[in-house]
């Protein structure tokens, strides 16, 4: 006598779309920053909690909620080796904490090359104790807040099914996708900055914060010091002559210009480096090694399976 055999167990990160995560992430982002942009255009009375800072955790808070409910303690253990994981190559921290600044320099390079004032070097110089302070406020209440959930829970969940290529653009579709509440907030850059800017500048980052995710094993830790970093790096664009009067000094007509123009420039060198990127390392992994997985939502494998490709 033959039984059949049971059918196949799957598990929610390999049987689909992490969706449940991107909407816990969005609704908790969303009811802070919503509310904002009411106290912003005066609609409403001023909240009584920094609403906009807090809403920046809703990537990390949706991460936790659903690692706990799919994998308990462990997969919240999991969860935390990845964010404190600090053992990578030395090399690693280097393109971490100097690869944006380079790409900074760079996109201030191309911007200068087609006509902009070039900066002094001894402005830059001045400028770097003001970005270093930048990049710990950036740590603590914008990386910590985002990659947690972002690079932490949906990219390894998302490469279990896709390439990493393609898990890059889902995810940087979603990541920008997220930001939308903040276009309708006149105290934020983003209502000076069209969208599809925004999505244009946002892939190619995600694809390079991807890369880096996958060559260090998987380390939380190293993608929130690129993105801290990428994000002071942008203060030194107020060195330029044409910006160095800072914000309060332009009309809003020349400061909705900027913000489109330091976009644009840092959008096409990021499109350069990231090309450069999946060139060489290929779109399968963006990485030498397998790209990182979550194989169960229980507990990370410590050696990534090889997943489905699309």
């Amino acid at each position: 006598m033959t039984t059949a055999a049971p059918p196949a167990r799957t598990t929610p990160t390999t049987r689909a779309f992490p969706l449940k995560y991107f909407v816990l992430a969005f609704a908790f982002t969303w009811a802070l920053w919503l509310p904002a942009v009411l106290e912003a255009r005066g609609l409403i009375s001023p909240l009584p909690v920094p609403a906009q800072a807090i809403g920046a955790f809703g990537p990390l808070v949706a991460a936790a909620v659903v690692t706990a409910q799919e994998g308990g303690r462990a997969g919240l253990h999991s969860l935390l080796r990845r964010i404190v994981r600090w053992r990578v190559a030395p090399v690693w921290y280097g393109v971490a904490l100097l690869g944006p600044l380079a790409l900074t320099l760079g996109s201030m390079a191309l911007h200068v090359a087609l006509g902009g004032q070039p900066p002094g070097l001894g402005a830059l110089i001045g400028a770097l104790p003001m970005v270093l302070i930048i990049f710990v406020y950036m740590m603590i209440f914008v990386a910590l807040g985002e990659e947690v959930g972002w690079r932490g829970y949906a990219l390894p969940v998302l490469q279990a099914r896709y390439s990493a290529l393609l898990s890059s653009v889902i995810l940087g579709v979603m990541w920008a996708l997220w930001h939308l509440p903040l276009y309708f907030n006149p105290d934020t850059f983003y209502s000076n900055l069209p969208f599809g800017l925004w999505l244009a500048y946002l892939l190619p980052f995600t694809i390079l914060i991807t890369w880096v995710f996958n060559c260090t094993g998987g380390s939380v830790l190293l993608v929130m010091c690129f993105h801290a970093a990428m994000n002071a790096t942008t203060d030194l664009w107020k060195v330029l002559p044409e910006y160095s009067g800072g914000e309060t000094s332009l009309s809003a007509a020349e400061a909705a210009a900027a913000t489109v123009r330091i976009n644009l420039m840092s959008a096409i060198v990021l499109w350069v480096a990231s090309a450069a990127v999946v060139l060489l390392y290929g779109q399968r992994n963006l990485s030498r090694r397998p790209r990182e997985v979550l194989s169960a939502p229980s507990a990370e494998s410590a050696e990534p399976k090889t997943p489905r490709v699309r």
